[in-house]
């Protein structure tokens, strides 16, 4: 914040729009070892095609993973919702589909 002072004009309060942010590092979740006995979450985000292309991921790693769980969650459309906050605690790592 800085101000502009003129006799003439009197002062003024210039205020950036952009603001200060407050950053603080976290670290990246670790690599799971093995899937197996794992359990796996989706985010479907309602893309065209996110649902198909998750369903085809979720059939591959289980073929490949035999003992894996699943289990999809489907994003509706408030933005201001966590969707992933329904997988917490549930799974031990998560497939999530971005795109449009």
């Amino acid at each position: 914040m800085s101000y502009i002072s003129n006799a003439a004009l009197g002062s003024m309060r210039l205020v950036s729009p952009i603001g200060e942010i407050q950053r603080s590092s976290v670290a990246l979740a670790g690599r799971l070892h093995s899937l197996q006995g794992k359990s796996i979450g989706f985010i479907d985000n309602f893309k065209p095609g996110a649902a198909q292309f998750l369903h085809l991921i979720e059939e591959m790693m289980l073929e490949k993973f035999p003992g894996i769980k699943t289990h999809t969650v489907h994003k509706n459309f408030t933005s201001n919702v966590l969707i992933a906050d329904e997988l917490d605690g549930r799974v031990d790592a998560v497939v999530n589909a971005w795109g449009d």
